[in-house]
C-alpha cells in the first residue's frame, strides 16, 4: 500500500515538476509585449482543465472526492472564463491564485516531509520541510503582493517562484523514496 501511495506521488512529482519548468522557463522568458497573450493562454489553459476535470467527473463513480474535484473544476472554470474576460486587471487575481498555488504546493510537501520522507531513511530529511516553509512564504508574498508594481516585475517574480517550487518538487521526489537497508531489503515504513 505505501509503494503504490510512493509511486503515484513519483508520477506527480515529475509531471509537476516537468510543467512547472516549462511555464516558470516561458513565464521569464516572456518580454513585456507578449503579456496579454501569455494571460490569454493561461486563461484558456484553464478553461479546458476545467473541461478535461468535469468530463472525469462524468465517467467517475461519483464519490465525495469525485464530487469535490467537480467542485474545483467549477472553480477553475470561473477563473478561466474571468482571465479572459477581465484581461487587464488580471496580473494581481494571476499572483493571488499564484500565491495560493504556491501555498498550497508547500502544505503538501510539508505534509509529504513528515510522512514519507523522515521514514525513508535518508539523512538530512527535514531540509525538505525548510523548503516547503520557504514555498509557503513565497505564496504569501505572492498573495499579499505589496512590492510588486508593474506586470512585468511582478510576472517575473510569480515565474521565479514556479522554478522555485518546480526544483522543491523534484527535492521531493528524491527524498520521499525509500533507501535499500543492508539488512532486510528496503526499511518497512
Amino acid at each position: 500500500m505505501l509503494f503504490e501511495s510512493l509511486d503515484k506521488i513519483k508520477r506527480n512529482a515529475i509531471f509537476s515538476a516537468i510543467l512547472l519548468i516549462a511555464l516558470g522557463v516561458a513565464i521569464l522568458l516572456c518580454p513585456k509585449e507578449y503579456i496579454a497573450t501569455l494571460i490569454l493562454g493561461f486563461g484558456y489553459t484553464l478553461v479546458v482543465i476545467s473541461i478535461v476535470m468535469a468530463l472525469n467527473f462524468l465517467s467517475s463513480q461519483k464519490s465525495l472526492m469525485d464530487y469535490l474535484k467537480f467542485v474545483g473544476a467549477l472553480i477553475i472554470a470561473f477563473a478561466g472564463v474571468g482571465t479572459l474576460v477581465f484581461r487587464t486587471d488580471v496580473m494581481f487575481v494571476l499572483a493571488w491564485l499564484f500565491g495560493f498555488l504556491l501555498i498550497v504546493d508547500g502544505l503538501r510537501t510539508l505534509i509529504h516531509s513528515f510522512t514519507f520522507a523522515r521514514r525513508s531513511g535518508r539523512k538530512a530529511w527535514w531540509v525538505l520541510s525548510i523548503l516547503s516553509a520557504l514555498l509557503m512564504s513565497m505564496g504569501v508574498i505572492l498573495f499579499i503582493n505589496p512590492w510588486f508594481a508593474t506586470p512585468d516585475s511582478l510576472l517575473k517574480v510569480i515565474g521565479f517562484s514556479v522554478l522555485f517550487s518546480a526544483i522543491v518538487s523534484a527535492l521531493r521526489l528524491i527524498w520521499t523514496w525509500p533507501v535499500k537497508k543492508d539488512k532486510g531489503g528496503v526499511e518497512n515504513v
